[in-house]
C-alpha cells in the first residue's frame, strides 16, 4: 500500500508540488501531463496549479489534471469524467428532491410535528434531504450500494428503523420516526417510477463505480489522491482511496501527524470524535493502515512554520490518554515552538473586524507576503471585507455574495414583500427606489417620480392596502395628481396586474404564483431601451439566479396548491437555501481581488498555505459550531443506526484549526469577548493551549497588537468638543412676526426657531409613522370646530346636537380617508367625546349663558418697541363671549394638559398670549372685550372622554406677563442680534426635538447634563 505524509508544519501543496516534480523523469515534458491528482476542493486544485509554477522556477510545464474528489461531502461534489458514470442512472434534480419532499411532508398532520406553513414543509424538505444523503454517504456496507438496486438500499435501512425506538424511549422519537418511515418509502418509491437515483446515493455509487473499474483496470499513469481525509471522509472514498494506494500507479499523500505515537494514543484518539485526528485514525483504519505506514513524501519540503510548533499544538489537544506529556516540563523546547503565534482578543465583533484588517493590511505592506482570514463566521468575514475596503483593498473571498442576497434576487424578494404588506410604504419605496425598478420609464423619471410620491403621499400615517389605496393616498395629499406620479402609479398598476394581491385564499398553485411574479418583475425591470428580462438577468448574477428560477419553475408543480399569502415565505426559503447546483455565490462583483489577500471557510482553506494567517471567530459555537443530532434521531438513535456522531463534525473543524495553526509562518488566533451582544467563551482549543503552556513555566501566547491598532485607528490625537451652536444673524435677516407656538419654541430652544423661521427648514415625516399628537390634535379641533358653527350660540335640544356631531365628526374623518389607523383609533373615541362636548354645551348655552362663540378663529397685532414692530399671532382654538360679561379662552388638548406653573414661565404660552390679543381687539368680533377666564378642555375619548381645567390665576394677569415676554422676546432675538443658542436652558427643550440633530447636541452637551 502505498501511503505517505506531508509534515503539518510544511506548505502541503508546494510540498506536493515539488513532490510529483521529483518522482518524475526530467527528460520527458509531457510525464507531467500524465499525472492525474484528486484533492479535496476545487480551491485545493487551483492552488496546487500555482505550487506547480513556482516549483518549476518559472519553466513552461503541461500541467497534470487536476480534479475535486466526488462524494467527500455534502458541501463538495463534483463529478469525475469517467466512462463507468454514464451507465449510472441520472440524479434527481436538487429543487425537485426539495419540492416533492415538501409535498410529502406537507401530509404529515400538525399533531405529529407536521408543518403549518409551505415554508416551513420546505425547510423540513430540506432537512430529510441532508438526513437521506448522509444515510447514503455513510453507508458502511459498499457491496449494497454498489451492486444492489436502489429499492433494497431502501428497504435495508428502513428495516433498521423498526428496532430504532424502544419502548424506554420518549413517544416523540416513536411518532418522529413512524413519520420518517412513511415519507422515506413514498420519496423512494417516486425515485423508482422515475427511474431516479436520490443525490446521495448516485454520489455513493459514482465513488464506487471508480473503486471498481480502478480494481479492474488499475491507472497506466501516475494518479495521487493528496490531502484528503484530514477531517475524516465517507466510507466510499476510503474504500476508493485504499484501492488506489494498492495500485501499482496509485498513491495517497496525507497529511503526517505532529508527532509518533504510541497504539493506545492513537486507539483514543480514534475513539474521541472530537479529536483533530480522529478523522484521519478512522480513514486509516477503514483502509487497514496504521501511521507506520505513512511515509515522507518529500525530503526537503518548503519551509513553513517552525517544526515543533505542530508537536506543541498536538500535545496540548491530546485526550485524556495523552495528558501524561503535560506533566514533562520544556519550556526550553515550548517557547521557540510558540514563536509566530499571536492571541487576539478583541472587545465585540467590530473591533476584532477592524484589527484582522489592519493585519491583512500590514502584511502586504512586504512585497510577495501573502495573508488570509479563515473563518466560519459570515458576519466576521463581511465585517473585515468592509474594513478592507477601507483601506482601498477587496479581498478575494471565498463565499462571495449568496445569490438571495445579490441585487436582482433582492429585487425579487422585495417585490413579493411589497404585495404581501399591501403596498406599504416601505416595502413599497424599496421597490420603487431599487436601482433595477423602471417600470418602463427612464429610469432618471422614474427615479423623480418616486421621490414626489413619497414626499406627498406616503410620509405619515400608513395610507390604506393596496394600489387603491396608495392612489387614494395621492389625490388626498393635493387633491390632484401630479403627472409624473399619474405615470409611475398607472405604470406601477400594469406591471402588477396579475401579481397585486396575495390573500389567504383561494388557493393557487406555487407554479402560478412563481410566473406571477416574474411577469410583475421583469415589468418593473423595463425601461424604455431595454426589456425587462434583459435588466434582470444581467448582472453577474444574472446567469446563476436564471438557471435557478428555472430549475425552480420545473419544481413548483410537485407541490400542492398554496395560500398566495405564503408565497413570500416560501419563495425566499426556496431562493436562500443552498439545494441547487445553480445556487452559487456570486463572485467577482466590483474591482478585481487583491491577489495576496483572502478570505476564506473551512472547506477552502484546506490545504491552502499563506505568510500570515488570521483564525477568526474562535469561540464555542461558532468555530467549534454547535453540535446537534438533528430533528430526526436522537444521539443514541444515531449510533444505533450506524450514523457518525454529532461531534465528528467537531473532529473535521478542529483538524482545519490544527492544519492553519500549524502550518503558517504567523498564525494569530483571534476571538471576541462579545459577539451579537452577547458574552461569548474562548474555543476550547484556545483554553487547552493557554493551559498547557501556562503549566510549562508560564508561557503564554504573545498577544497581537492590532487590537490595540483598531482601537487607535479612529481616535483622535487630541478630544475638541464641539461647542454649543449659537448662530446670530444679521437684524435683517431675522423675522418681524411670532406665532403663539414659535414663541414657546423660542423660548425652549432659540436654535430650534432658527432652523424653522430663519433657514426655513421642517423636518420630513417618518415612513409609516404612528399617528401622533398633531394628528390627533388636527381631527378633534376639526370636530369641534363644525359642530361650534352648526351649533350657534343658542341650545337646540339634545337630539339635534347630537345629529350636528355626528354630522361634524363624520366630516372631519373624511378627510383621513386614505389613513385607516386614524379612522380606527378615533372614531369610537370621538363618539365618546361627542358625549362630554353636549353635556357642557348644555350647561352653557341652555341658561342663555353665550353671547357669542368664535371658532378656529385668527388674530395678529402690532407690538411695539423702540427698535421696532413685530407681528404677534394666534388662532384661538374657541373664544366664548359670556352674557355676564367677558370673554373665555378655551383651549383643546388632546395629550398632557399644562401646569399652571408652565404658563408663568413660558413653557405652555397659548393661552396668555391670546389672552393679551383678546385685550388688543386682535381677534374679529372681540373689539373692546378682555379675558375672563382661561380654561383648558383635555378631550382624548377614552375612559375619561373629556375634562374641564380652569386656570386658578386672573386671566388679566397672565395677560400681562405674556405682553412682558413677548416684548423680552422680540427685543432680543428678533429686533436684537441676540445668537440663537441652543438650548439655553437645561430643563426645557423644544417639543418633538426636530432640530436636535443639526445642534448635535450629544457631542456639546455629554456629561454637562443639558441633553433633556
Amino acid at each position: 500500500m502505498t501511503l505517505f505524509a506531508i509534515p503539518p508544519h510544511a506548505r502541503f501543496l508546494d510540498t506536493l508540488a515539488a513532490g510529483v516534480l521529483a518522482r518524475l523523469p526530467s527528460d520527458a515534458p509531457d510525464a507531467l501531463a500524465r499525472v492525474t491528482l484528486l484533492l479535496p476542493t476545487r480551491r485545493a486544485a487551483r492552488g496546487l496549479r500555482e505550487a506547480f509554477l513556482r516549483a518549476a522556477g518559472g519553466r513552461a510545464l503541461l500541467l497534470p489534471r487536476m480534479r475535486a474528489l466526488v462524494g467527500l461531502s455534502t458541501e463538495e461534489a463534483d463529478e469525475l469524467a469517467l466512462p463507468d458514470l454514464l451507465d449510472l442512472p441520472p440524479a434527481v434534480a436538487p429543487l425537485t428532491r426539495q419540492a416533492v419532499l415538501a409535498e410529502m411532508a406537507g401530509r404529515i398532520p400538525r399533531r405529529a410535528g407536521g408543518p403549518a406553513t409551505p415554508e416551513q414543509a420546505w425547510m423540513l424538505a430540506g432537512e430529510l434531504a441532508r438526513l437521506f444523503d448522509e444515510i447514503a454517504l455513510e453507508e458502511p456496507d459498499l457491496r449494497m450500494l454498489e451492486s444492489a438496486p436502489p429499492e433494497e438500499f431502501a428497504a435495508a435501512w428502513l428495516a433498521r428503523l423498526d428496532g430504532l425506538v424502544p419502548e424506554r424511549h420518549a413517544q416523540h422519537w416513536q411518532i418522529t420516526t413512524t413519520v420518517l418511515r412513511a415519507v422515506a418509502t413514498d420519496w423512494n418509491d417516486w425515485l423508482k417510477d422515475r427511474t431516479l437515483l436520490d443525490i446521495g446515493v448516485r454520489r455513493v455509487k459514482a465513488l464506487a463505480a471508480q473503486a471498481a473499474a480502478w480494481r479492474a483496470e488499475p491507472p497506466e499513469h501516475p494518479t495521487i489522491a493528496a490531502g484528503i481525509g484530514a477531517g475524516g471522509t465517507i466510507p466510499a472514498a476510503a474504500a476508493l482511496l485504499r484501492v488506489l494506494a494498492g495500485a501499482p500507479q496509485g498513491a495517497v499523500v496525507l497529511q503526517g501527524l505532529p508527532e509518533p505515537m504510541d497504539a493506545a494514543l492513537w486507539e483514543a484518539i480514534r475513539k474521541a470524535p472530537t479529536h483533530p485526528l480522529a478523522g484521519q485514525a478512522r480513514l486509516l483504519a477503514a483502509m487497514g493502515a496504521t501511521p507506520s505506514d505513512l511515509r515522507p513524501w518529500h525530503d526537503a519540503p518548503p519551509a513553513g512554520a517552525a517544526p515543533d510548533r505542530a508537536v506543541l499544538l498536538g500535545r496540548a489537544l491530546h485526550p485524556a490518554e495523552g495528558l501524561d506529556t503535560w506533566t514533562q516540563r520544556a519550556p526550553a523546547r515550548w517557547s521557540p515552538a510558540s514563536a509566530g503565534l499571536a492571541r487576539l482578543i478583541a472587545a465585540d465583533a467590530q473591533q476584532e473586524a477592524a484589527a484582522i484588517a489592519l493585519l491583512l493590511r500590514e502584511t502586504i505592506e512586504t512585497p510577495g507576503r501573502t495573508a488570509a482570514l479563515v473563518t466560519p463566521d459570515r458576519d466576521l468575514a463581511r465585517r473585515v471585507s468592509a474594513d478592507l475596503a477601507r483601506h482601498g483593498i477587496t479581498a478575494d473571498d471565498s463565499a462571495g455574495e449568496p445569490l438571495a442576497e445579490t441585487p436582482a434576487a433582492t429585487f425579487l424578494r422585495l417585490i413579493a414583500r411589497m404585495v404581501a404588506e399591501g403596498f406599504a410604504p416601505v416595502p413599497l419605496l424599496a421597490v420603487l427606489k431599487h436601482p433595477l425598478c423602471a417600470g418602463g420609464m427612464d429610469r432618471a423619471e422614474w427615479l423623480a417620480a418616486a421621490r414626489t410620491l413619497e414626499a406627498r403621499a406616503l410620509r405619515g400615517p400608513r395610507p390604506a392596502p393596496g394600489l387603491a389605496g396608495l392612489r387614494a393616498s395621492a389625490i388626498a395629499a393635493r387633491g390632484a395628481v401630479q403627472a409624473s406620479v399619474e405615470k409611475l402609479l398607472t405604470a406601477l398598476e400594469t406591471a402588477m396586474a396579475g401579481f397585486a394581491t396575495l390573500p389567504d385564499s383561494p388557493a393557487r398553485p406555487a407554479a402560478d404564483l412563481l410566473s406571477a411574479h416574474m411577469e410583475a418583475a421583469e415589468a418593473l425591470a423595463a425601461t424604455p431601451d431595454m426589456p425587462g428580462g434583459l435588466r434582470l438577468y444581467a448582472g453577474e448574477e444574472g446567469e446563476p439566479l436564471a438557471r435557478h428560477l428555472h430549475d425552480l419553475s420545473e419544481a413548483l408543480p410537485h407541490l400542492p396548491p398554496m395560500a398566495p399569502a405564503d408565497w413570500p415565505d416560501l419563495f425566499e426559503a426556496a431562493l436562500a437555501g443552498p439545494v441547487a447546483p445553480s445556487l452559487r455565490a456570486v463572485r467577482g462583483r466590483g474591482d478585481a481581488a487583491h491577489p495576496r489577500i483572502a478570505i476564506l471557510g473551512l472547506l477552502e482553506a484546506r490545504l491552502q498555505s499563506f505568510d500570515r494567517i488570521v483564525l477568526g471567530a474562535l469561540e464555542e459555537t461558532t468555530w467549534p459550531q454547535a453540535t446537534e443530532p438533528g430533528p430526526w434521531m436522537s444521539r443514541p438513535m444515531r449510533a444505533q443506526f450506524g450514523l457518525p456522531e454529532p461531534e465528528a463534525r467537531i473532529g473535521r473543524v478542529a483538524a482545519d484549526f490544527l492544519t492553519a495553526a500549524a502550518a503558517a509562518p504567523e498564525a494569530v488566533l483571534s476571538s471576541a469577548a462579545r459577539r451579537g451582544g452577547s458574552p461569548t467563551v474562548p474555543a476550547r482549543w484556545l483554553v487547552r493551549l493557554d493551559t498547557f503552556l501556562a503549566g510549562q513555566g508560564g508561557l503564554a501566547i504573545a498577544p497581537s497588537p492590532a487590537a490595540g491598532w483598531a482601537a487607535a485607528l479612529d481616535a483622535p490625537a487630541t478630544v475638541a468638543p464641539c461647542p454649543r451652536p449659537a448662530p446670530a444673524p444679521p437684524v435683517e435677516a431675522r423675522p418681524r412676526r411670532l406665532t403663539v407656538s414659535d414663541a414657546g419654541l423660542l423660548i425652549a430652544d432659540p436654535y430650534a426657531f432658527y432652523a424653522k423661521r430663519v433657514l426655513r427648514l421642517a423636518p420630513l415625516k417618518e415612513l409609516e409613522e404612528d399617528v401622533g399628537a398633531i394628528e390627533y390634535g388636527t381631527l378633534v379641533h376639526d370636530a369641534m370646530a363644525g359642530f361650534l358653527r352648526a351649533l350657534g350660540t343658542s341650545w337646540p335640544g339634545e337630539d339635534k346636537a347630537r345629529e350636528a356631531w355626528a354630522r361634524a365628526s363624520g366630516t372631519a374623518l373624511a378627510k383621513h380617508a386614505d389613513r385607516p389607523g386614524i379612522l380606527a383609533f378615533w372614531t369610537p373615541r370621538l363618539a365618546n367625546i361627542g358625549d362630554f362636548v353636549i353635556a357642557e354645551e348644555e350647561t352653557l348655552r341652555r341658561n342663555g349663558g353665550l353671547a357669542a362663540c368664535l371658532v378656529e378663529t385668527k388674530g395678529t397685532a402690532l407690538l411695539r418697541l423702540p427698535e421696532g414692530e413685530v407681528e404677534i399671532e394666534a388662532r384661538a382654538d374657541r373664544l366664548d363671549h359670556l352674557t355676564a360679561g367677558g370673554w373665555r379662552v378655551v383651549d383643546y388638548k388632546t395629550g398632557t394638559v399644562p401646569k399652571d406653573a408652565a404658563l408663568l414661565t413660558g413653557d405652555a404660552p397659548q393661552l396668555p398670549i391670546e389672552a393679551w390679543l383678546l385685550g388688543q381687539g386682535a381677534f374679529a368680533g372681540t373689539e373692546g372685550g378682555t379675558a375672563r377666564e382661561l380654561i383648558y378642555w383635555r378631550l382624548t375619548g377614552g375612559e375619561v372622554p373629556g375634562e374641564v381645567k380652569a386656570i386658578d390665576a386672573t386671566a388679566e394677569d397672565y395677560a400681562a406677563i405674556a405682553r412682558e415676554r413677548l416684548e423680552h422676546l422680540a427685543a432680543r432675538w428678533l429686533l436684537g442680534n441676540a445668537p440663537f443658542a441652543s438650548r439655553p436652558h437645561p430643563s426645557r427643550s423644544a417639543p418633538g426635538g426636530d432640530y436636535d440633530h443639526l445642534a448635535r447636541i450629544e457631542e456639546w452637551s455629554a456629561g454637562v447634563g443639558e441633553a433633556g
